[in-house]
């Protein structure tokens, strides 16, 4: 998602007791100097203890580093009020795991917003405290630079999240001179208030040694909305917390998400100032992201992504095919463009062109500029066949997004198990690589036969410098056979492979193979593949148009054809959608006994092939024998 984006779902709501007009023309300033970069998440920072106004604002860029992720732009409501804002910079360091390496960190990152003269005169305590954190088995978070605010002279510093024993052995290790008995009270107080009674400290190290004043930040035990409430009233009791502000903040967390782009509005942290033996503000950092954490919604108010099946024309016969090619039918260029305004309209984001061989279309350029000028993302899937450097150029040129090329092996031996065409694929890709292109990605089906070479698949992107492998589910082909269908160990290890790659391709697991999601998005306390793309998304985010112009859930459920002249009529109304989006509350027992059934919904193309039903289907699961 976009910040500007961001900033439009925060202005269809007034939280008049935390932002005021300051705050808002301040945003705009954001939005005019930072509003088109991408981002996961934004955080708004707001003082509860003080009956001012005002609103700091933050915003995570993903810049993978050897040492993090991800830098974090902190713009103050004061800097904000002018342009061009100065930022403060907070690099992610959550990699760094001794002295040499944040040292190296020092001189590769922090000396490109740094003076020379901080750096120089805060090094060598920032080094000696980063060697105490290090030998005591904490971690450092984040080191940042408030150069945005006109101050020079020091670096902040922020902590692993620690147990309250552990806080205070480290800042006493570190020199610090302020009050441990009272901070140890103030810590014992909010522990049942913390997330598994831990905090993160944050403080700030200048050449004479670390900082009196320190924050202490701690995020709540859930994102649920009661939890929330009970943790503000604490903080209103013992005069933290103004009740207006109070109010406002479960308003914010408890806004229903908006559908496109996906943003949730929760509570990321909160922060108490401590210094001189008391807390002197405290503050809430009210977070807008793309991770779903609350809410029991099944599809998005509309769809976010839209699949024209173009053609049934191809010249190749994949063993794995599930298309119905004989005759060779092309949609009619009139209906074509109806859905893509219609979706347009609708606020569709994507716009998947598929076929039979998507390149025999004859009037794919028209459509792919169409999209484009709409403000949709045009994706393009293609075997090799026709994908000359000429075509190719010219879809590009038209406003082409993603060129995904289907590939099953890194050899002619593999995929040919799977998919005709070899030569043509490794030709494409060989193509786009000359071309420049930067958005080229495989689409690689996960057989049995195949998992195997998914390291191959992986050297076969770098060298042929693809953007992404998407790895895809093995689908029912047109006899309804899943002979090939992984099997669960063989899931499992290429969830670890992906986990543990470093290298510049992106991995990802389409969201129809659930079961490979939930094992990627599996964490010690949580599953991050949660929300409505956790599984199967027919109906619930994307819908498909047949090649003859009926309306279908997915591609794959080619049976479930229904007619509508509105997009938004077949969204709300269509029986078909409203029974997919209940395939939850249907689980058989394979599935009532999983570990991952909140964080799952199955391909519903393999249990209508099967069963003839919509429901979570255990007994086809890869993952059913390892439960």
């Amino acid at each position: 998602m976009l910040v500007k984006e961001c900033l439009d779902y925060l202005g269809q709501k007034t939280y008049e007791n935390l932002f005021d007009d300051g705050c808002r023309r301040g945003w705009e300033n954001v939005r005019q100097q930072f509003g088109d970069k991408e981002t996961s998440e934004t955080i708004l920072e707001v003082c509860l203890s003080k009956e001012e106004k005002g609103c700091g604002y933050s915003i995570r860029l993903d810049r993978k580093t050897p040492f993090g992720n991800e830098l974090w732009l902190e713009l103050d409501d004061e800097a904000c009020s002018a342009m061009p804002i100065r930022p403060c910079f907070f690099f992610d360091v959550s990699r760094v795991e001794n002295v040499s390496s944040l040292s190296e960190m020092c001189d590769s990152l922090l000396s490109e917003i740094v003076s020379p003269e901080t750096l120089e005169a805060v090094r060598p305590v920032l080094l000696r405290c980063a060697e105490i954190v290090f030998f005591r088995g904490q971690r450092i978070l984040q080191v940042g630079s408030m150069q945005g605010r006109g101050m020079d002279g020091f670096l902040r510093l922020v902590l692993n999240d620690m147990e309250r024993e552990a806080v205070l052995s480290c800042l006493g290790d570190l020199g610090w001179d302020g009050d441990v008995s009272a901070l140890d009270a103030l810590l014992c107080r909010l522990g049942p208030f913390s997330e598994r009674g831990r905090f993160i400290v944050v403080f700030d190290v200048c050449p004479e040694g670390v900082s009196r004043k320190i924050g202490i930040y701690f995020g709540p035990p859930n994102k649920h909305t009661a939890t929330i409430s009970r943790l503000l009233e604490f903080l209103k009791g013992i005069g933290l917390c103004v009740d207006g502000k109070r109010q406002d903040v479960l308003r914010f967390v408890d806004e229903f998400p908006q559908f496109s782009p996906y943003i949730q509005n929760d509570i990321s942290r909160f922060r108490l100032t401590f210094q001189d033996g008391c807390v002197t503000a405290a503050r809430a950092y009210l977070r807008q992201g793309n991770v779903h954490y609350q809410h029991d919604f099944r599809a998005y108010a509309a769809p976010t992504l839209m699949n024209l099946e173009l053609t049934t024309k191809c010249p190749l016969r994949c063993p794995q095919c599930y298309c119905d090619l004989s005759g060779g039918q092309d949609m009619e260029m009139e209906t074509a463009l109806f859905w893509i305004r219609e979706a347009a309209r609708s606020g569709v984001k994507t716009v998947n062109l598929s076929g039979g061989e998507t390149l025999c279309y004859p009037h794919l350029a028209e459509l792919v500029a169409e999209s484009s000028r709409l403000g949709m993302e045009a994706n393009i899937a293609v075997s090799g066949y026709g994908a000359e450097k000429d075509r190719l150029k010219s879809l590009i040129d038209c406003g082409v997004a993603d060129i995904c090329v289907s590939l099953n092996g890194s050899t002619r031996e593999i995929n040919s198990q799977s998919r005709d065409g070899y030569e043509l694929a490794i030709r494409t890709l060989h193509n786009l690589r000359d071309i420049g292109y930067e958005r080229t990605v495989i689409n690689w089906v996960m057989h049995s036969f195949n998992s195997f070479d998914f390291p191959n698949m992986i050297k076969l992107a770098e060298e042929y410098q693809v953007r992404s492998i998407a790895v895809m589910m093995f689908k029912p082909d047109k006899m309804k056979n899943l002979a090939s269908a992984p099997s669960g160990p063989q899931v499992i290890e290429i969830a670890k492979q992906i986990k543990s790659y470093k290298g510049r391709v992106e991995l990802s697991a389409e969201e129809c193979f659930s079961q490979l999601r939930a094992i990627l998005g599996q964490r010690f306390f949580c599953n991050l593949n949660a929300g409505i793309g956790r599984g199967c998304g027919a109906g619930r985010d994307g819908f498909s148009v047949s090649v003859d112009g009926y309306l279908t859930p997915c591609r794959h459920l080619h049976r479930q054809r229904e007619r509508y002249n509105s997009l938004t009529d077949y969204w709300q109304k269509s029986p078909v959608l409203q029974e997919l989006r209940t395939v939850e509350d249907r689980k058989d027992e394979i599935c009532g006994g999983c570990r991952n059934k909140n964080h799952c919904i199955p391909c519903q193309a393999v249990t209508w092939d099967f069963r003839g039903v919509f429901e979570m289907e255990g007994s086809k699961c890869p993952l059913a024998s390892t439960i």
